[in-house]
Parts: structure tokens; sequence; C-alpha cells
């Protein structure tokens, strides 16, 4: 399907394998280092160290597509992104939402979170997030129906009821 020039193509998950985290991280990298600076400054190794001590592939699920055309010769499955959600004993958190800046702002991560949503929803608990208040994820997230559930000088935390 398309909309506004653009090709949505069908998103498929799996589990990280380990070898697929070092690709999880450059696309962290690229999409939050920015916003970290501003934050609290970067530090490569602290932010490599945390990213793969929080994020292990075991909990990762990566997002791909089929992009494409076999009878061409092009490759098939691309991957676009992944997340982590954590089960916790009343809600679900998404400690990590990615999507490679190349596939940003196409319905990628609206359909991403659909999954979370519905995985969620299967459980019947609510979705917790934190996001930095200088990111502008924080308008995606709310657009999707998450509130600010409690805040600090550099972050919200948001719920989405079950």
């Amino acid at each position: 399907m398309t909309s506004a020039g653009r090709t949505h193509y069908t998103l498929s998950y799996r589990k990280a394998q380990p070898r697929e985290m070092d690709w999880a991280y450059q696309i962290f990298k690229s999409g939050m280092q920015a916003y970290i600076t501003r934050t609290w400054g970067w530090n490569e190794l602290f932010q490599e160290h945390s990213f793969f001590a929080n994020l292990p592939a075991s909990s990762f699920v990566i997002a791909s597509i089929n992009a494409g055309d076999a009878s061409a010769g092009e490759p098939g499955q691309v991957d676009i992104g992944g997340y982590c959600l954590k089960a916790k004993a009343d809600h679900m958190y998404l400690e990590m939402l990615l999507i490679d800046p190349a596939w940003q702002r196409q319905g990628y991560g609206s359909a991403i979170m659909d999954e979370v949503m519905a995985e969620a929803g299967r459980r019947k608990l609510a979705v917790r997030l934190s996001v930095l208040k200088i990111n502008p994820a924080y308008r995606f997230y709310q657009n999707l129906g998450f509130t600010i559930e409690a805040e600090d000088d550099i972050r919200y935390r948001m719920i989405r009821a079950a």
C-alpha cells in the first residue's frame, strides 16, 4: 500500500540474535546521541555498556519488512527497527523503541507500537515508558494515547491504560 508517495510493507518480528545487537546499538546511537548529549553529555563507553547491559538480545525484538524483489535479485528481508518490552507485575515497560532513520516517518513506529500495545492488551496490562523531554518522540507517544504519569527535570514518564 502507499501513502503520500511512500510504500508500506508488512512487518514481521523475531527475537534478536546476539550478533544483531551491534546493529541495534548503532540505531540507538544515531537516534538518541543528540538528545543524550544535550541532556547529560555523551560518553561512548558508558552508553555502549548501558545499552548492552539493559537490552540483551534475549529481550529485544527486531522488526523487518520484505522490501526486495526476488526476481530482480534484490535482498528480501530488511531490518528496520525493534523494541524491548519488559513484563512487570502490573504493567509492560517499553524499555526501548528503535527505528532506523532511513525508515522513520513512514508509519513503522506506529505499526510497531500497535504490536506492543496488542501484547499488553492480551495480558490486560498498561504500557509505561520514559522519554526525554527534548525528544520529539514525546509527541509521537502522546498521539498514540499515552499520558504523562510523572515527570522530572529531564524526562516524562508516560502510561497508556490497558
